[in-house]
């Protein structure tokens, strides 16, 4: 029964994202202005991220959401910051938060995403030198223009459901140009599309609950060391105090 539901789930994923695709796209590019592209797309995109966490999967009783607190508290420039457990964490947090992503440059070589994702607005981290220079570069250039962004600051999913190390580079941004943190905090119920193979055979509804924290400003004379530690220390806190 759980792998005809995970079959069934995925067939899903690929007929509705394709039909958005194949439509939106075109569509787009015959009626919008010249450079308005990206941003339009983007925002389709988030809204089929939404319709996909709270329709598709609850329906196909995969996923449901039985908690959402304090999303009124995101503002409408910074960087959001979540802890990360599920292929479906930038589902749940762009689907309700319109932002600019840091992904893997590697995702744009994914095959189901390689002939679309220069229609989408997002930035790609390298993971060389000059890879990371170019995504501080465009990050802070979204800053300036008032964008919000989201950042997984851990890097990769966690490998046993505990929150990882934060690697710096949000909270550095952060730092020099004075940006909130809007921290959100993610917890399911089990693991569900982790880094564990059996976490993509659905054989059960997955609850989860979202929390976003207040936001996080750097402090006076703060570094970024112990910025990063006040912002993980909050998020790890919160995250343990999440039960089911």
């Amino acid at each position: 029964m759980g792998i005809l539901k995970s079959i069934l789930v995925w067939i899903t994923y690929l007929l509705t994202g394709g039909i958005f695709l194949v439509f939106i796209i075109p569509v787009s590019l015959l009626f919008l202005p010249f450079g308005k592209h990206k941003k339009v797309f983007s925002h389709f995109l988030f809204g089929y991220m939404k319709w996909i966490v709270r329709c598709a999967l609850p329906f196909l009783q995969v996923l449901k959401i039985v908690e959402f607190t304090g999303a009124e508290k995101i503002g409408k420039s910074g960087i959001i910051i979540s802890n990360h457990q599920s292929f479906l964490d930038g589902f749940l947090v762009m689907g309700h938060f319109p932002s600019v992503p840091l992904i893997k440059a590697s995702y744009k070589y994914n095959p189901l995403f390689l002939w679309v994702a220069g229609f989408f607005d997002f930035v790609a981290l390298d993971f060389f030198p000059a890879g990371f220079f170019d995504a501080d570069k465009k990050l802070r250039k979204h800053l300036k223009n008032n964008d919000l962004l989201y950042i997984l600051p851990e890097g990769t999913r966690s490998s046993d459901g505990n929150i990882q190390k934060f690697q710096s580079l949000a909270f550095k941004i952060a730092n020099d140009t004075q940006s909130p943190i809007f921290p959100v905090v993610l917890k399911y119920s089990e693991p569900i599309m982790s880094k564990s193979r059996e976490s993509f055979i659905f054989t059960r509804k997955v609850n989860v609950k979202i929390h976003v924290l207040d936001e996080i400003r750097p402090a006076e004379n703060e570094n970024t060391a112990k910025f990063i530690q006040r912002v993980y220390s909050t998020v790890v806190s919160h995250f343990d105090e999440i039960h089911f």
